[in-house]
């Protein structure tokens, strides 16, 4: 025969069993929050434009500015005293009293006869001094031109000259010149010198290029200019308007400002182009 055991006794068995089982299980972990990940941008981060109302704002009003009838001061506006207009009828041509004339436009140096053709550009002016040229200024650089084996730039020193050297006297001095070349007797030997001017020789040096300044005809070789006259050929100086393609050993350039003159036995030449071809013109130079 079978004995039931009540509900009341079998839960108070079991009861503190399952409250033991429990507690002696081991705790779980906590799981980390996870954080909240920030708001995403548009691409490029550029944000959209903040579109905001149009702000009214009241029209400027500025006053009318009057001004006296007829051009007449306010008091108290005039002229202090010693500042006077120049007459209302001006002579053609009035300049101050303070102004520096210019030169002319069409222009002769002192000297210079009909036959020579006036300059008619405007001068190259630079600490008071006027530069005179038919061309304009056309850089382009300087090579010293080789004429030859027989000639030697100013300075050159020979132990002996050819025998075809001929002697020049001028002022009391002698000079020996051969192939467009002077020389002067130097430290036992011969050295070479600025060609003197007026000196006359009785033959042009072989290469010689005639050169036509207005009505004149110039002969140059070397640097030097040659005139023909009774006797031979005077050495001249440059004549200001000449042309020649070729400069020799021995030039100095001259910085004038904007252009680069090269100067060679007191003469100033001006680079220039002539029919797409390199050459020098001769400058006239005027206080």
């Amino acid at each position: 025969m079978k004995r039931w055991i009540p509900l009341s006794v079998m839960l108070a068995i079991a009861l503190p069993i399952i409250i033991e089982a429990q507690s002696s299980r081991p705790s779980q972990p906590v799981r980390p929050v996870r954080p909240t990940p920030p708001a995403q941008r548009p691409p490029g981060g550029v944000r959209p434009p903040v579109t905001r109302p149009p702000v009214a704002r009241p029209p400027v009003t500025r006053p009318p500015v009057t001004r006296p009838p007829g051009g007449i001061r306010p008091p108290g506006n005039t002229r202090p005293p010693g500042h006077t207009r120049p007459p209302g009828t001006r002579p053609p041509n009035y300049r101050p009293p303070h102004h520096k004339p210019r030169p002319p436009i069409s222009h002769r140096p002192p000297g210079w006869g009909p036959h020579r053709p006036p300059y008619t550009r405007p001068p190259h002016f630079w600490e008071g001094r006027h530069y005179y040229s038919y061309h304009r200024y056309y850089y382009h650089p300087y090579r010293p031109y080789i004429y030859g084996p027989a000639w030697h730039p100013v300075g050159f020193f020979l132990g002996a000259i050819a025998a075809t050297a001929t002697i020049v006297a001028i002022n009391n001095a002698q000079y020996h010149y051969d192939a467009g070349v002077f020389y002067q007797p130097y430290n036992g030997g011969y050295q070479v010198v600025a060609p003197p001017a007026s000196a006359i020789v009785s033959a042009l040096p072989p290469g010689n290029a005639p050169v036509q300044v207005g009505d004149d005809t110039y002969y140059y070789y070397g640097g030097v200019f040659y005139l023909s006259v009774q006797n031979g050929y005077q050495v001249v100086q440059a004549p200001g308007g000449a042309i020649v393609y070729n400069l020799p050993e021995g030039c100095t350039q001259i910085k004038a400002g904007g252009i680069t003159y090269l100067q060679y036995n007191g003469d100033y030449y001006q680079p220039v182009e002539i029919d797409g071809q390199p050459a020098y013109e001769v400058v006239n130079i005027e206080e």
